[in-house]
């Protein structure tokens, strides 16, 4: 039986930075990796006047900062009528957005970064910046150049794309979906990011079925959630 992997467009809520910021901190306070990694969990800054990061450990030498993958704007344009279907691997597909719904959007940084990336060709150039090997347009070029700009920031960054990925038909676990299919899409990132900003971890936060997922940059899981088991979600929940 053939797997898929459906993207569902998150509601307005979740763009702001007062609602997700928050969901990630109470994730990391979650994983026992994170909570060994910061000396027994993390706060949010009192000030990100001077660049804090979002989330301070307690032992006072780790931090993480997020990322979002996602503009609210970028999202308006890309709804089920203008997915389309990409092939991940054989027998496995997934909804991205259309080459012209792509088109169409003027905002960053994506719509979609695993629509974007699984449909594209990438490479590192010889500075180590993440290129499009395939022919670009202007929009395909700014999209690279502000995955560039995060791809440099010297902090260890969790990237968080509050798209939900729903994995139907499978008979595997779905991080294995991800692991074994769609990670080439995010690997170029993390090898990137490796070579850019060295000493820096990377980490990945998606939502996939019911549970919130946590990924190291070379996709080893370090930990998942159940959303409704967050007190944060489900304050956001009554909101949408």
């Amino acid at each position: 039986m053939e797997s898929s992997i459906k993207l569902e467009i998150p509601k307005k809520q979740l763009y702001e930075k007062k609602n997700y910021e928050p969901l990630l901190l109470e994730c990391l306070n979650r994983i026992p990796f994170f909570i060994k990694k910061s000396g027994g969990g993390f706060s949010a800054p009192k000030s990100e006047s001077n660049g804090q990061c979002d989330a301070i450990g307690n032992n006072g030498c780790y931090s993480v900062d997020f990322k979002l993958l996602l503009s609210q704007e970028g999202a308006q344009n890309v709804n089920e009528t203008s997915l389309t279907k990409v092939t991940l691997c054989k027998g496995v597909t997934m909804s991205a957005p259309s080459k012209a719904s792509m088109r169409r959007e003027s905002s960053l940084p994506f719509p979609n970064i695993w629509g974007f990336l699984v449909s594209h060709s990438f490479s590192l150039n010889e500075n180590s910046e993440i290129i499009l090997t395939d022919k670009a347009d202007k929009y395909m070029k700014d999209t690279i150049k502000s995955l560039n700009k995060m791809v440099c920031t010297k902090k260890n960054l969790l990237f968080f794309h509050p798209s939900r990925l729903v994995i139907q038909d499978s008979h595997d676990n779905p991080i294995e979906v991800l692991r074994n299919s769609a990670k080439e899409a995010l690997l170029i990132v993390s090898k990137a990011r490796r070579k850019l900003s060295p000493g820096y971890e990377t980490y990945y936060a998606l939502l996939i079925n019911n549970e919130m997922v946590l990924l190291s940059e070379d996709f080893t899981h370090t930990g998942c959630i159940e959303l409704t088991s967050l007190d944060t979600w489900h304050n956001l929940y009554i909101k949408l």
